[in-house]
């Protein structure tokens, strides 16, 4: 398993990142014990960083694998977007996942500098979470180009996770080589990247190994959160 460190957060990841959503109650809804014990092998095999979010009902499965793997890196998501919303989501995710910290909180879908704006107050208010030790790292999600470029020039955030996958699939405002490019300067502004859909949730599986090596071909990716909720699935994401 390759592991490179998250752009200047210091947090060192695995290439790989379990997404977990595809396993809860919004897709797979597995019983809690397959859930748990699925991401229990991920990270006996060397997977050490997990995505996941408020909205994802995940939680349970994380909580209890964290039990037997107390170290792994977690990062989830929300659509918080002031003082109150962003304590009761990181308040729910801390609690969710029994820890009394969380590696990683992100802004849920955010498409660029007047959806950042509009969430300021949040990002304050998980900055001084972070001061605190409650927060290792600010970021946000993005399925835009111009969510990217925002983020890539605030120093509050830390992490982005967009989209990007060989295809393009799921870009809203451009190609793929803007996204590229976007991602390319966040990349050396020290964001760290964690890239989402990669396989284009799921439209590319009948391409799995092109998808997969143009990814990890993509010089400007930390790592790739993949959905996985089957055993067999984490073992061949793992050898790809």
């Amino acid at each position: 398993m390759i592991y490179n460190t998250l752009g200047d957060t210091g947090i060192r990841v695995s290439q790989l990142c379990f997404g977990s959503l595809t396993m809860g109650p919004l897709q797979k809804n597995l019983p809690l014990e397959e859930g748990a014990r699925i991401i229990k092998k991920a990270a006996e095999l060397g997977v050490n960083f997990i995505d996941t979010a408020d909205l994802y009902g995940t939680y349970p499965y994380i909580k209890e694998a964290l039990k037997e793997y107390p170290d792994m890196v977690i990062a989830s998501k929300s659509y918080a977007y002031d003082n109150k919303t962003a304590q009761e989501t990181l308040n729910r995710a801390l609690k969710g996942i029994g820890r009394d910290y969380i590696d990683f909180f992100l802004l849920h879908e955010q498409e660029g500098p007047l959806t950042l704006k509009g969430h300021w107050e949040a990002i304050e208010y998980l900055s001084k979470c972070k001061e605190k030790g409650l927060v290792r790292g600010i970021g946000i999600s993005t399925h835009h180009i111009a969510g990217v470029k925002a983020a890539a020039n605030i120093p509050e955030i830390d992490v982005i996770h967009p989209i990007i996958n060989y295809r393009g699939v799921g870009i809203v405002d451009g190609t793929l080589q803007e996204m590229e490019q976007a991602i390319s300067v966040a990349w050396h502004n020290g964001k760290g990247i964690y890239a989402m859909k990669s396989l284009g949730g799921g439209h590319l599986i009948p391409h799995l190994q092109s998808a997969f090596d143009y990814i990890l071909e993509f010089p400007y990716v930390h790592s790739v959160a993949v959905g996985m909720q089957r055993i067999e699935e984490v073992e061949v994401n793992i050898d790809v």
